[in-house]
């Protein structure tokens, strides 16, 4: 319990510090120390959860993913790509309402972390033409840049259902998690979208040549994608074929120049900076022991979801990290005695709020790098999401409990 109250009062640092305009990357990282300190973990595990981001691979592996998305976000508007491609979606697409949702969505597709660098710049190209705030800016951007991570196998947070829970019907989980998906898509319409006053305007040249266009200047978004597919390299890897497409579109002037100074040190730190977070987080285990106890004594459905409700978003929210609540979250609904199905439901509550304390948290990366991008504070884009958070909130506990009264 003590370990649980650490975490919470050093989260308390995190809208102080930003408040005082330390960055984020920094505020994370003093954050993470602080925690470290007061936890009770000692300095040897501290000191071990920070040596642990760049001896172990997965860590390494996102550090340089992330450094290489940033560089090639930064090419592709330097050389204009960015430019053709929002130029030919309005030949193409026609309304700039639905390109400043497809972009993010389509780029959502990378089952990389912080992919929502690529987006932000096409999102915040698209937002000034049509006279969006910065804020509002951003959190196009967030809505739906995740959508993908619900419905694709190999998404991360799909991948590691059947490790824990290997009876679980992945097709099942995911035809769920398309309901909280189109709750996700209609709220963000509602709340974002529905309000942006446009000239009615429509596909002007939906030819032959311009969709080709469309898929050769998009190619280096999804070519790392399909490399990676087919080899099994490393995302970073893979990126460098990207590199060479853009290269290739571009003029090629100073590209090996241009390519290094769009490394931004802000979200190499950052990321750093999380993960040493959510190292430290795994060491309390007497923190996660208290949640261990408590799911021991649920035996009611309604008492169960709520339990879940908590736990799930907790441990999102304070790693920033959806797959780390789900590997606390899934092992608890594991050792429940409750049929096939409601272990589907179950399931279906443990991500969607996993993705909601993440999704909210100051540790997600792709809050993170937009904030970053767009220039926009933290404080600003929670003024945003003051309707959005509770509405998505009630939308999944309300259809997770009529999932449940069905399949009882």
């Amino acid at each position: 319990m003590n370990q649980l109250i650490a975490a919470s009062l050093s989260f308390m640092l995190i809208p102080i510090l930003i408040k005082k305009r330390v960055k984020l990357g920094y505020t994370i990282l003093i954050t993470a120390t602080v925690l470290g300190l007061v936890s009770g973990i000692g300095g040897e595990a501290f000191v071990g959860s920070v040596r642990k981001v760049f001896l172990t691979s997965s860590s390494m592996n996102t550090i340089l993913v992330v450094t290489m998305v940033s560089i090639l976000g930064g090419t592709m508007k330097q050389y204009g790509v960015l430019n053709v491609i929002v130029d030919t979606m309005q030949q193409v697409i026609g309304s700039k309402r639905n390109i400043i949702t497809i972009i993010p969505a389509m780029v959502g597709l990378l089952v990389i972390p912080g992919g929502a660098i690529l987006s932000a710049p096409f999102v915040k190209q698209i937002g000034e033409e049509i006279h969006l705030s910065p804020p509002r800016q951003a959190v196009i951007n967030l809505v739906f840049r995740h959508l993908a991570m619900f419905l694709l196998p190999f998404s991360t947070s799909i991948i590691i259902i059947p490790t824990v829970l290997p009876e679980v019907s992945i097709p099942f989980v995911i035809a769920l998690n398309g309901v909280f998906v189109m709750g996700i898509i209609a709220l963000g319409y509602l709340l974002f979208l529905r309000d942006i006053q446009l000239e009615k305007s429509k596909a002007k040249n939906r030819n032959k040549e311009n969709i080709i266009k469309l898929a050769l200047y998009t190619s280096p978004i999804y070519a790392c994608v399909i490399v990676t597919g087919v080899t099994g390299i490393p995302f970073y890897l893979s990126m460098l074929v990207s590199l060479l497409i853009v290269y290739f579109l571009g003029n090629k002037q100073d590209f090996l120049r241009t390519a290094f100074q769009s490394i931004d040190r802000n979200i190499v730190i950052t990321v750093t900076a999380v993960l040493i977070m959510q190292n430290v987080i795994m060491e309390m285990s007497d923190m996660l022991a208290v949640f261990h106890g408590i799911f021991e004594q649920m035996n009611h459905m309604a008492s169960i979801m709520l339990l879940i409700l908590f736990t799930s978003t907790f441990f999102g929210f304070i790693s920033g990290y959806k797959v780390a609540a789900l590997a606390i979250t899934l092992p608890l609904i594991a050792q429940l005695d409750v049929s096939h199905a409601m272990m589907h439901v179950y399931i279906y509550i443990a991500s969607g709020c996993a993705f909601i304390g993440y999704f909210f948290s100051p540790l997600h990366l792709c809050q993170a790098f937009t904030v970053e991008i767009m220039n926009v504070s933290t404080l600003d884009l929670y003024k945003e999401y003051k309707v959005f958070a509770p509405l998505l909130v009630l939308f999944l506990m309300v259809s997770a409990l009529l999932f449940g009264l069905a399949l009882t």
